[in-house]
């Protein structure tokens, strides 16, 4: 949920979700916390940074870095999360910061230590930040759209459950024997035919398509811009509520 809000630019909300899954890592295991934690981390320094918290954003930032322990990458896909996170980008982010924050020589050398940890032909917009000393640059984040999914193998080992019963239907010689079977509990009817029995109906609502989402997060490299829009939400009194 992080995520979407944060793609449609209420950082504020989602750093928060980012803050509440932080805190339900407690109950999960030792090594995922590890990495989610770094991701978290990550994510909520983005979220300040698009919000102007550049002080905020740069503790994120070197809270992630460390947590890399020297790694040059964190791949999240075995959790369910299509994409990998560089050291060489969270370096960069923290120097952003604090070349927003005012601090040139420090910004730079992170500039500079991120471009000897590049990765990716993404990365190479580290070399033209340094160049222009990061200025009318952006911070690098998870691409829009990437969300977490169940990875395939739980899917495959899941077994499907019966939650409604089976329903089965007796027919006798004569009228006064009908009756239906549903969860072990039989219900007879005397001289009458057995009731209809109501099952959910499919909807035939299409779903709503969401509008594509602002360019606030994508992967560029622009001077950040934050839209922080109120939609309004109408509603036709003439509907009824369910």
């Amino acid at each position: 949920m992080g995520l979407i809000y944060a793609t449609m630019g209420k950082h504020e909300v989602a750093i928060e979700q980012f803050d509440a899954a932080t805190d339900l890592d407690n109950f999960l295991a030792v090594a995922y916390i590890h990495v989610s934690y770094i991701y978290l981390h990550f994510q909520c320094g983005v979220s300040n940074f698009y919000l102007g918290r550049y002080g905020a954003a740069y503790a994120n930032f070197q809270d992630t870095y460390l947590r890399l322990r020297g790694n040059q990458f964190i791949n999240y896909e075995q959790l369910g999360l299509k994409f990998k996170l560089f050291s060489a980008e969270v370096l960069f982010n923290r120097g952003l910061s604090q070349l927003y924050l005012g601090y040139t020589r420090r910004g730079l050398d992170d500039l500079e230590q991120a471009e000897k940890e590049k990765v990716t032909t993404e990365h190479d917009v580290i070399d033209h930040a340094i160049r222009d000393r990061g200025e009318r640059y952006t911070i690098f984040s998870v691409p829009v759209g990437v969300l977490y999914r169940p990875p395939e193998q739980k899917l495959r080992n899941l077994k499907s459950k019966e939650y409604l019963g089976k329903v089965k239907l007796v027919v006798g010689s004569g009228v006064d024997n009908i009756y239906t079977e549903l969860l072990d509990a039989t219900k007879c009817s005397r001289k009458s035919y057995p009731s209809k029995i109501s099952l959910p109906l499919k909807s035939t609502l299409n779903a709503v398509p969401i509008a594509d989402p602002p360019s606030t997060l994508k992967r560029r490299f622009t001077a950040p811009t934050l839209h922080l829009r109120n939609q309004a939400q109408s509603q036709n009194p003439n509907t009824p509520n369910f």
